[in-house]
């Protein structure tokens, strides 16, 4: 069994940040619309952190593919930074959301 070529493995992940945006956009759509129906501070909080995550989810995004286009075979990770605010963002998201349902 031969190896799968690396430029696969880039591509597929250009495509996983591609479908990773419209899924946060469908988050923050649904959170200003429960911030809407139901007006709560937390949701102010919730908003925020959503934002943030589709900020850093485009700045991955567009990093990967620029990344991609030059040079398909880079093996580089994309470092620490994007992936830990995307972390922390939707952390932040779930606990000002959980404090909105309390």
């Amino acid at each position: 069994m031969t190896a799968p070529a690396p430029a696969l493995q880039a591509e597929r992940t250009v495509l996983a940040w591609r479908r990773t945006l419209p899924a946060v956009c469908l988050c923050l759509a649904a959170l200003v619309r429960a911030a809407l129906v139901h007006p709560h501070i937390a949701h102010v909080g919730a908003v925020a952190g959503v934002c943030v995550a589709a900020a850093s989810v485009v700045a991955g995004a567009v990093a990967r593919h620029r990344r991609y286009r030059r040079r398909a075979d880079d093996p580089r990770p994309l470092g620490l930074l994007i992936p830990a605010a995307v972390s922390v963002a939707i952390l932040a998201t779930a606990g000002a959301a959980l404090a909105a349902l309390a």
